[in-house]
């Protein structure tokens, strides 16, 4: 057993991928206690609780062994991690690890150990090291280019499913509440994507106490549905004596005395570092006008055969009023309000196609998923600043279907540096072996 420690650059997810990619030199490989040993199956990766491989396969001395695989930095993290307590590490045939400072027992039996000391390419540690400390905007900045654009291409499509999987807890929360009314459900997510960052909580807790129903009974009635709407809000202002303000507010009222409803109170809506267009009372006046809004909008998008018809069926026609105003009693410059395609997306993006993702593994229907990504193949890429930054690094953008996915990549590998998760990070550390 060495005695002096050496300085370990790496964490313990390093040596998973290491052992994970077979990328040891695998020759005269011998245990702690000088037995030789031979890695017949390096056991498959668990990524649940337990040892780290399961069902390995090794050769000690001239008896082959059969079970799981643990690894650690320093053998003594086996201790550190409370292993010895735990009957699921009994069936532990080999404990690898990087530096060898402790025997270890376990169920009254010394658990073989293989140092990899000496035994991983110096390469690529070096250029894990070089990866984890970079400071560039991600740590593969420098040398992405020489990434084949194939790796990025033949990943992209599980990327965005495992982006739409981000919305699932959020969404079956929704389920759960309207008793797996799809419809509801979407009514619920439009609105709270209606209001974007700053106030989708108020959007959605204006849903939730309006009814899709209750929107149904008055759907004959644009003006009654607008007065619906905009009452629940809170926002409507007493003081204004327009006759479409006035009108709202007599409608309103007969609604409130009709269904007993309870208005938001006006404090919840956040108006300051908003552009006009982007302002409560505009969003509103689009999402009480949006066709559709009181029938099965959400079955008529899944039946939809391209992006151009999904957008046909989000339309909105704000009233006249709001041709010059952003809130109520106070004019402003003479602008055409509503909804972009750039809009559109947005609320395809963050509401429908997550919704219709988890509607497709509900009820198996697997056809959805491909159709999924062919819509995302449809939508126009994001204009950002992280999509503009993959631009500059050399990464082609052509669709929504890369810029989901490529942000969906920084925020949830780039950002915390798992690059020995990462596809591109791979690459990355196969090119280092051959230089």
């Amino acid at each position: 057993m060495k005695k002096n420690k050496p300085n370990i650059p790496f964490n313990e997810f390093f040596l998973h991928y290491i052992w994970r990619t077979k990328q040891i030199i695998n020759q005269q490989l011998i245990t702690t206690d000088g037995k030789p040993v031979e890695i017949v199956h390096f056991g498959h990766y668990n990524e649940d609780s337990g040892p780290d491989f399961l069902h390995g396969v090794v050769k000690i001395e001239n008896t082959t062994w059969v079970g799981n695989i643990e690894i650690h930095v320093l053998s003594s993290d086996w201790e550190k991690h409370n292993h010895q307590h735990d009957n699921a590490y009994d069936n532990v045939i080999l404990h690898v690890v990087y530096f060898h400072d402790k025997e270890i027992q376990q169920d009254g039996r010394k658990v073989p150990c293989l140092s990899l000391y000496n035994k991983i390419p110096k390469v690529l540690i070096k250029r894990y090291h070089e990866l984890i400390k970079s400071k560039k905007w991600i740590p593969c900045a420098g040398v992405l280019q020489n990434v084949d654009p194939s790796v990025f291409n033949l990943w992209k499509d599980r990327l965005l499913l495992e982006k739409l999987k981000e919305k699932e807890a959020l969404i079956n929360r929704l389920l759960h509440k309207y008793t797996y009314d799809w419809e509801t459900c979407f009514y619920i997510l439009l609105a709270r994507y209606f209001g974007g960052k700053v106030n989708d909580i108020p959007f959605e807790a204006l849903a939730d106490r309006t009814s899709l129903d209750l929107v149904r009974k008055n759907a004959d009635d644009p003006m009654m549905i607008q007065a619906l709407f905009f009452g629940q809000s809170g926002l409507l202002d007493n003081e204004c004596t327009h006759p479409y303000s006035v009108s709202l507010k007599s409608n309103y009222r007969f609604l409130q005395t009709k269904y007993r409803l309870t208005p938001l109170q006006p404090v919840v809506w956040k108006f300051s570092k908003l552009r006009p267009p982007n302002f409560p009372t505009i969003r509103l006046a689009e999402f009480s006008t949006l066709h559709k809004l009181g029938s099965s909008l959400f079955q008529a998008l899944s039946e939809a055969d391209n992006l151009k018809s999904m957008h046909d069926l989000i339309q909105t026609k704000p009233d006249e009023y709001w041709s010059d105003h952003y809130v109520f009693n106070t004019f402003a410059k003479v602008v055409h309000k509503n909804i972009t395609n750039d809009f559109r997306n947005h609320l395809l993006i963050n509401a429908f196609l997550p919704l219709i993702f988890v509607f497709a593994k509900t009820y198996g229907q697997d056809h959805k998923i491909d159709w999924i990504l062919k819509i995302f193949g449809e939508m126009k890429k994001e204009n950002n600043k992280i999509i503009r930054q993959w631009e500059t690094s050399g990464m082609s953008v052509h669709s929504a279907l890369d810029s989901q996915a490529l942000l969906f990549l920084y925020s949830d590998y780039c950002s915390y540096k798992h690059c020995l998760s990462c596809r591109i990070g791979h690459q990355i550390m196969k090119q280092s072996q051959l230089k």
